[in-house]
């Protein structure tokens, strides 16, 4: 019994899996195999632009450091001492034009005026007599003589020439001494900021001592550096300076406190010269409103723009009339772009790059307004069909 309930337990599970088995086999066989269809590949998305003939103004972009129009170094013309400085002659203060900033003792200049006015009134007196005793020698000579031509000793040509000279000279003498008194007033030539001091009271100043510093911070200067391969893209003055207001805008911007200002200023020369180092030409912009101003009417306080500040400047250019302007995505090399046709092919198209800037890039020649441009970043091949998303407009 224990044998055949061995045999069992054997053949029962077998039978089972043979037969689950066979079963299984039936149905594969019986079963239909699925048609195999090849679908077909949609097309690529893209995007593209619509080109569009605009006209193009190039801007150069450049920075530089402001520099005083002009720096003025006075210095003492005569010698004496300093009797008086003028309160606002500080570092850093506003003087005004013609503003008296140092005095000079003028009182031996008085004294020197004195005595060339007295000798003025000497050598006139003395041309006077001179002239009269002329006058008396001719009517003796002519009462002894008659119409006989005198000599020049008779009629006291020599003694005349000289008192007329010595008025002369005594006449110059008391203008210098006038001039003299006028400089113990050193006065500022311009409107500006004093930028250093040297003079104080009771200093002995002497001819040609430097006693102040002044710098005309109304109106600013600042060297730009320019690409010589720039150069093209704007009108410059290679020649002659420009009177201000006729050369090429200049935007000027600064970063003072926190704040970003700008000013706005034109070129007026360029340094007859190039950097050969850098290969650049400076180009020289002045700017007239750089004092800045204080908050009024709501409006925030605007800074001055001070010498020595680091300033980024945008020189504006030349305009190039009828120019397709393209973002650089759409360039597929240095000289070629992907034109996307009226089937939705790719057509490879070579190009002539006028300028290209960091964010645009400005053709010539090689693409029509009108035909789409593609942007979109694919491996592009040659009569390759796409799908356009949506067409933008160039910009």
């Amino acid at each position: 019994m224990n044998a055949v309930r061995i045999v069992l337990q054997i053949l029962v599970p077998l039978a089972i899996l043979g037969g689950g088995g066979f079963l299984a086999v039936r149905i594969a066989q019986a079963a239909k195999k699925p048609a195999v269809v090849d679908a077909p590949t949609p097309p690529t998305l893209v995007r593209t632009l619509v080109a569009t003939a605009q006209d193009v103004t190039f801007t150069v972009a450049t920075q530089g450091v402001v520099e005083p129009l002009r720096v003025a170094e006075l210095s003492a013309e005569v010698p004496g001492r300093i009797v008086a400085v003028n309160p606002s002659l500080r570092a850093g203060a506003l003087v005004a034009a013609g503003e008296t900033l140092v005095t000079i003792d003028v009182a031996d200049f008085e004294f020197a005026v004195a005595q060339q006015a007295a000798a003025v009134a000497r050598a006139e007196l003395r041309l006077a007599q001179e002239r009269a005793e002329a006058e008396a020698a001719l009517r003796a000579w002519r009462e002894l003589e008659g119409d006989k031509p005198p000599d020049a000793l008779v009629a006291r040509l020599p003694q005349i020439r000289d008192a007329e000279g010595a008025l002369t000279a005594a006449q110059a003498a008391l203008q210098k001494a006038a001039r003299d008194r006028q400089r113990t007033a050193v006065k500022a030539p311009f409107a500006g900021r004093v930028r250093s001091v040297a003079a104080e009271i009771g200093q002995m100043a002497q001819p040609g001592q430097r006693l102040a510093a002044i710098v005309d911070d109304p109106i600013v200067e600042v060297r730009l550096p320019v690409p010589v391969g720039e150069a093209a893209y704007v009108d410059l003055p290679l020649h002659d300076e420009l009177p201000l207001g006729q050369g090429a805008p200049v935007a000027v911007t600064v970063e003072f406190a926190g704040a970003v200002h700008r000013w706005h200023g034109h070129v007026v020369r360029t340094e007859g010269e190039v950097d050969r180092r850098t290969r650049q030409l400076t180009v020289v912009a002045r700017i007239e409103d750089a004092r800045g101003s204080a908050a009024a009417d709501g409006k925030a306080a605007r800074p001055p723009l001070l010498v020595g500040q680091f300033v980024q400047a945008s020189i504006q250019g030349r305009t190039f009339r009828g120019g397709v302007a393209l973002p650089r995505a759409a360039m597929a090399d240095a000289a070629t772009v992907w034109i996307v046709d009226a089937e939705n092919r790719l057509r490879r198209r070579p190009v002539d790059v006028l300028r290209a800037e960091a964010e645009r890039v400005v053709l010539r020649a090689g693409v029509q307004p009108g035909e789409r441009v593609l942007l979109s970043r694919i491996a592009a091949a040659e009569g390759m069909q796409v799908a356009v998303a949506e067409d933008g407009a160039g910009k």
